[in-house]
């Protein structure tokens, strides 16, 4: 971000916005520079690990720090590399190994000058210009990141984190493997321990951020509530780039690995996280919320205004039950629209949506159907007002408590709609149409095109308010959802039963050929 637009990465930051990292270890300028064509947020020179010394520290700023702002992974915790690292002109710090509330105190203390610390004035840099100006833009500007990377650290996490001055807490995730005694075969102790930092900080308001291989990871990190993540690193992108033009060139098959072995480790470590999950499962450490309407003939369905077509109820013919028709089995020949009771709308249901190929049932990328979940509360809204619209302020207020609403999340409006069991209640039909909250039109378009949402959930019969026929565009959680290839669920129940954020979702349809959407069981996993 720059200076003219008045935001700049302490403050980014700050709002929770998702940070995307170049992580720089080969201590060459050059290679700093051209990273910067692809607009990272923000880069990181990694003077512990790296190959970076002062002056080629100094000389990459130089050029770089005027593009994007730049960090620097110092060699220690002592006001010496922390005071060096920002003399050479760094937005900011990070500080590797601790582990107690004192270090990361310290590390504060060295970074900020006086009073809110002890660093010394001073470097090239600075003083070379207008050191006033310089220091007045530190006060304010100068990022303190401390990184958790060990057993101990993790189980000071929440106290690190709320050390004051601190701007985010970084998972370094090799040296934390280590430390765990889980390197190079990585099991779920490993998971644990990242969430459990990711926890501690979400309570303590301060962003968590963690180390990832490739921009695979670094995405679904992000999608687990990593507001910062490392998108690329020169190392990998060297070497990768060397070994993928002599694969083309030679016809062979040439395996590349990261810095901490993303082939037979990455497969063992995933191996481990399932046969991990299935055991805090059954074990109750997860449990399993069922957030699917029974299917019955008084299931409410949509009504429609003449003279449109109406979907028929659920109903059910039997078959047979242990009798002459068949002796040992019982079974039933069911009929039913597809948007009945408990449903998943595809991005075809809605004319926006009919010209994406993956908009169908049976086209929908099947990963789609596990994704995390956030629930926005508005029950006591819809209480009070039959009609009540969650606007944008209200998810930025959410966000402002919870977090950033993480990329490819379900965003579920929880109104308790579906604890009224007389039907007509559901639908509450009144003269001037539906009396039914929802979004409204300026919600759908934030979640659409601020948020990157996987879709939008609803406990009412349909995705959209009851008097979204009047909004413009008309039914917009429908018309902007699907035209941008999300999905909606509807008549969702026991949201009160889930968490604001940290549940994960299964929902995958019936797979219909060309189907516009599917009844379905709605399963929602959530920490005990």
């Amino acid at each position: 971000m720059t200076d003219a637009e008045g935001i700049y990465l302490r403050r980014q930051i700050g709002r929770n916005a998702s940070v995307g990292l170049f992580w720089m270890s080969m201590g060459t300028p050059a290679i700093v520079e051209l990273a910067l064509e692809s607009h990272p947020d923000a880069v990181v020179i990694d003077a512990q690990h790296g190959l970076w010394e002062r002056r080629t520290i100094e000389e990459a700023i130089g050029p770089v720090g005027t593009r994007a702002p730049v960090l620097v992974r110092v060699a220690e915790n002592s006001a010496l590399a922390i005071g060096q690292a920002l003399d050479a002109g760094a937005e900011g710090v990070i500080v590797p190994l601790i582990e107690t509330p004192a270090e990361a105190a310290a590390v504060v203390s060295a970074a900020r000058f006086p009073p809110q610390g002890s660093r010394s004035g001073g470097g090239v840099r600075p003083l070379g210009r207008n050191f006033a100006a310089y220091y007045q833009a530190a006060v304010e500007r100068t990022v303190v990141a401390v990184m958790i990377e060990t057993a101990q650290g993790v189980q000071q996490a929440e106290a690190i984190a709320r050390t004051p001055g601190i701007d985010f807490v970084f998972i370094g995730t090799g040296d934390l493997a280590i430390s765990l005694g889980c390197f190079p075969e990585i099991d779920g102790r490993h998971e644990e321990a990242c969430l459990k930092v990711l926890a501690a900080c979400r309570k303590a308001g301060v962003p968590c951020g963690i180390f990832t291989g490739q921009a695979e990871a670094a995405l679904k990190r992000r999608q687990q509530g990593f507001d910062i993540v490392v998108v690329a690193n020169d190392i990998d992108i060297v070497s990768g780039g060397f070994a993928e033009a002599m694969k083309r060139f030679s016809g062979r098959s040439t395996k590349v690995q990261s810095g901490y072995g993303q082939s037979k480790e990455s497969k063992d470590m995933s191996a481990a996280l399932l046969t991990q999950l299935v055991s805090v499962i059954s074990s109750g450490q997860i449990r399993m919320v069922d957030l699917t309407q029974t299917l019955r003939p008084s299931t409410p369905v949509i009504q429609l205004p003449p003279p449109f077509a109406q979907s028929d109820p659920f109903s059910t013919t039997e078959i047979s039950r242990y009798d002459e028709r068949g002796p040992a089995w019982y079974w039933n020949n069911i009929a039913c629209g597809e948007h009945t009771g408990t449903h998943l709308d595809a991005p075809c249901h809605w004319v926006t949506g009919q010209h994406n190929a993956n908009g169908y049932t049976d086209t929908i990328p099947i990963d789609r159907f596990i994704a995390p979940a956030v629930v926005i509360d508005c029950s006591k809204e819809a209480a009070a007002d039959e009609k009540f619209l969650l606007e944008p302020a209200g998810i930025e207020a959410w966000e402002a408590r919870h977090g950033r609403i993480p990329d490819g999340s379900w965003v579920l409006m929880r109104t308790d709609w579906s604890k009224r069991e007389d039907p007509s209640a559901f639908l509450n039909m009144k003269e001037d149409g539906p009396h039914v909250p929802g979004p409204s039109a300026a919600a759908v378009k934030f979640l659409v095109e601020q948020r990157n949402v996987n879709g939008w959930g609803v406990e009412a019969v349909g995705t959209d308010a009851g008097q979204a026929f009047a909004f413009e565009p008309a039914f917009p959680a429908h018309h902007l959802m699907h035209g941008a290839n999300k999905l909606g669920l509807a008549s969702l129940c026991n949201l009160d039963k889930l968490p604001p954020t940290g549940a994960v979702l299964i929902t995958a349809p019936l797979k219909i050929e060309k189907g516009s959407g599917s009844p379905l069981r709605v399963l929602a996993l959530v920490p005990a």
